[in-house]
């Protein structure tokens, strides 16, 4: 079984990658692939020609779907498009995904895994794989969070595992490149310790039954 992801940032690539090696990868017969975007991007709209190719993964994603679907054909895989839903209505988002699979004909086996807010929101959802990552995190801001609302997902989890990097990184006016590699250590470092079944996040497990399932089929 081979799963091929498709996700918009480093930070999910690597939070994927970890879950992946820990979880599952010693499963016989299953490999998986890591195709990472920079940035959500939005659907195309006029079709024009710099919104082919823009390295983000809405905008690109009816050139990908097709492509992994023709590219896989003849083998046992999976195509997942994990994404952020940022402030969006999930339902009508998901349609939207949906509706583009089907004018693409994609025939492989394929799903669209939405992470609410964002995918920090998986990370704040393991609070043990945090607090051993990060012991030293503030617990009061940890505790004041609600798993999966639309609250600035990833600056509540900066304030919990960095006190006051945040307020720097604003007054600074510190570039997202230094902000996204920030992301992925966090990431990484929690993403180690994570026990996906006793994760809360209702959307990480969401993902991560979609993930088992293929797996036990295996």
């Amino acid at each position: 079984m081979h799963f091929q992801f498709l996700v918009e940032d480093a930070s999910s690539a690597d939070l994927i990658d970890v879950l992946m090696k820990n979880h599952v990868i010693h499963a016989d017969d299953v490999s998986y692939n890591i195709k990472r975007f920079h940035g959500i991007g939005g659907f195309r709209k006029k079709r024009t020609p710099k919104e082919i190719k823009t390295g983000k993964l809405l905008n690109d994603l009816e050139i990908y779907l097709p492509g992994f679907d023709k590219s896989l054909r003849g083998i046992r895989a999976a195509l997942f498009v994990v994404l952020d839903n940022d402030d969006k209505d999930t339902l009508v988002f998901r349609r939207e995904l949906e509706k583009l699979a089907q004018k693409k004909n994609i025939s492989m086996d394929y799903v669209f895994c939405i992470a609410v807010e964002e995918v920090e929101a998986w990370l704040l959802g393991d609070r043990e794989a945090l607090l051993q990552a990060y012991p030293n995190a503030n617990r009061r801001n940890l505790s004041a969070y609600r798993q999966d609302s639309i609250c600035g997902t990833w600056e509540c989890l900066a304030e919990v595992v960095q006190p006051g990097w945040l307020k720097k990184a604003r007054k600074e006016k510190m570039p997202y490149s230094e902000i996204g590699t920030e992301k992925s250590r966090w990431a990484k470092e929690i993403g180690a310790h994570m026990c996906p079944k006793n994760n809360i996040s209702p959307s990480f497990q969401s993902f991560w039954r979609e993930v088992q399932r293929r797996v036990s089929a295996v």
